[in-house]
């Protein structure tokens, strides 16, 4: 296990902050966009940025992303929870080695045509046996 020594002091630091926190949006209140103060807050925003982001989509990282936006825009089949469930973990293991999932479970709403996806993670690097939960929400028009 890597020594995390400086993740932890600026985990415990009020005043320092990790990074943007996703999606970005304008706070007034601050007058810059919001910023996560954890590395469970800055955890959850960066799963959000890479599944979110299509594979090719980034300039000069054209491997940065998943495929959950080509699987959930095709039909659904007897696959398409697999699928989703192998694109997040190839993601996480490629780009947030820092992050392990640990469920990832598919709800399909076949009258609203939505797809929810549950992933259940851990952070290593922080505190490796407390779980956390991310909700990613796909509708028609939303």
């Amino acid at each position: 296990m890597p020594d995390n020594t400086a993740v932890a002091e600026l985990n415990d630091d009020e005043d320092s902050f990790f990074g943007c926190t996703f999606p970005l949006e304008w706070d007034p209140a601050i007058g810059f966009f919001p910023q996560s103060s954890t590395l469970k807050a800055q955890a959850s925003s960066n799963i959000k940025n890479l599944l979110l982001t299509q594979r090719g989509e980034r300039v000069g990282q054209p491997t940065f992303g998943s495929d959950l936006s080509a699987i959930i825009f095709n039909p659904i089949d007897d696959s398409t929870g697999e699928a989703i469930e192998l694109t997040i973990r190839e993601a996480l293991a490629e780009w947030l080695p820092y992050i392990t999932a640990e469920n990832v479970v598919t709800l399909f709403d076949h009258d609203t045509h939505a797809i929810v996806v549950q992933l259940e993670f851990r952070v290593d690097m922080d505190d490796p046996d407390a779980l956390e939960n991310l909700t990613l929400t796909f509708e028609p028009g939303g």
